[in-house]
């Protein structure tokens, strides 16, 4: 038993995702554009997000791009821009990519929502 995290004490589990997460996140559709300075990609890409939070997102995107690839993103409703870069690779989805991005520096209030608190919890059906 370990005395440093009651929480195994007591057998609860909790995702390796989740230990790691700095801040909640929230599945949330927002119009983005991508400012990109790569050779064979568009200068601007037109994308949403898939999930949101203080540090990041997940991006349903046209457009791959490498893992650590850089680029400015813009939230198409405030115009507010934050330099980002491309954490792992991009999984294919219909119709493009899931892209997942880690912001410069954490931008809380970037998403201009509130997020619920860190203990909530969905409601099982």
């Amino acid at each position: 038993m370990s005395r440093e995290d009651p929480a195994k004490d007591e057998g609860a589990q909790v995702a390796p995702h989740e230990e790691r997460r700095r801040s909640q996140r929230v599945r949330l559709r927002v119009p983005v554009k991508l400012h990109v300075r790569i050779p064979g990609k568009p200068e601007t890409i037109e994308a949403q997000t898939a999930d949101v939070n203080d540090h990041g997102a997940l991006l349903a995107c046209p457009e791959s791009f490498p893992t650590n690839a850089r680029f400015i993103l813009e939230h198409k409703g405030s115009r507010q821009r934050v330099g980002c870069r491309v954490t792992r690779t991009p999984n294919v989805i219909h119709g493009g990519f899931l892209v997942p991005v880690e912001f410069d520096t954490a931008a809380p209030g970037f998403w201009h929502i509130s997020f619920p608190p860190t203990d909530w919890k969905a409601l099982e059906e």
